[in-house]
C-alpha cells in the first residue's frame, strides 16, 4: 500500500492503496513504519511522498472504514493516522510532497506537514473538504495551515472547503511550486539534491530549529484532536458525510 523506491540518497514513498489513493488505518500504519525506518537510515537524506498513477495524490480518508462505527472504534481507527502524521510533522530530515494529482482531506494534511510541496499544474486540485462533509478540522493541522497562509486565508480555505487549482494554492502559500507535468520530476529531484552533499548534522539541526516549537503543542493536542474528530465522524451529520462520499452525492445535513 506504501511503495518504497530508493534513488541514491532519496527515498520515495508512493501511496498506492486504490484508484483514489484513499488512506485507511492499515495504510497509515505502513506509512508510519516506512517513515521510522527512513528516520533511522543514515543513507536516506531526503524523502519524497507522492501518489501512484496520475489522478490522485490522495483523496483523503477511506470513508467506508468509518461508516456504522462506534466512537471507540473510530478513535482506534484514527490512532495509526495520528501516529503517522505526528511522525511526519516531526520528521528530522527534509520531506517533499510531489502532488501529482488530486490532494484532498487528510491527503492535504500529509502535504502541509512536509517541508516542500510541488504540485503539477493541470487538472489536480488541493483542498480541505471537511466543511462539505460535516466533520471538524483538527487543531494541529489547523495550526500548521495558519502558519503557512495566515489566519484570514486559512479561515477562507477551511470554511469554504473549496478545492484549489495549483496557481491559487501557490498564490496563497499552500504549495511551493506549480510545475508543468514534463518538468515535475526534475524539480522534485532538484529539491532533494540540495541535501545530497550536506552534512546531516546541519540538515537535522536546521530542521529541528524550524519544527521543535511544535513538539509540545503536538503532544498536548493529539488526544483532543483524535476524540473531537471521532465525535464528529460518528455524529449523524458526520455519518451522512461519509455515506455521501461513497455514494458520490451531495450530503443532506440536519
Amino acid at each position: 500500500m506504501i511503495n518504497e523506491k530508493r534513488n541514491g540518497h532519496i527515498l520515495e514513498l508512493e501511496i498506492a492503496t486504490n484508484d483514489l489513493n484513499t488512506l485507511d488505518n492499515q495504510a497509515f500504519a505502513a506509512l508510519n513504519k516506512s517513515l521510522i525506518a527512513a528516520r533511522d537510515d543514515d543513507a536516506v537524506k531526503a524523502v519524497v511522498i507522492t501518489g501512484s498513477g496520475e489522478k490522485f495524490f490522495s483523496n483523503g480518508f477511506e470513508p467506508t472504514m468509518f461508516i456504522g462505527k462506534s466512537f471507540e472504534e473510530v478513535c482506534s481507527l484514527l490512532e495509526p493516522a495520528m501516529d503517522a502524521t505526528s511522525e511526519l510533522l516531526m520528521f528530522p530530515k527534509p520531506v517533499i510532497s510531489f502532488i501529482n494529482g488530486h490532494c484532498m482531506g487528510v491527503g492535504s494534511v500529509l502535504a502541509i506537514f512536509t517541508d516542500y510541496r510541488i504540485m503539477i499544474d493541470g487538472k489536480a486540485r488541493f483542498g480541505f473538504p471537511e466543511s462539505q462533509i460535516g466533520i471538524n478540522f483538527p487543531s494541529v493541522p489547523g495550526f500548521i495551515l495558519k502558519e503557512l497562509v495566515g489566519i484570514r486565508n486559512a479561515r477562507s480555505i477551511l470554511f469554504s472547503g473549496r478545492p484549489m487549482k495549483a496557481p491559487e494554492a501557490l498564490e496563497l502559500g499552500v504549495i511551493d511550486e506549480a510545475v508543468a507535468p514534463e518538468e515535475a520530476a526534475k524539480r522534485v529531484e532538484k529539491y532533494c539534491n540540495q541535501f545530497k552533499d550536506m552534512a546531516m548534522e546541519s540538515v537535522k539541526g536546521i530542521k529541528k530549529s524550524l519544527i521543535d516549537y511544535l513538539r509540545v503543542p503536538l503532544e498536548e493536542m493529539r488526544k483532543t484532536d483524535t476524540e473531537e474528530l471521532a465525535r464528529a465522524v460518528v455524529s449523524e451529520n458526520g455519518q451522512e458525510g461519509m455515506r455521501s462520499i461513497v455514494e458520490r452525492r451531495r450530503p443532506v445535513f440536519k
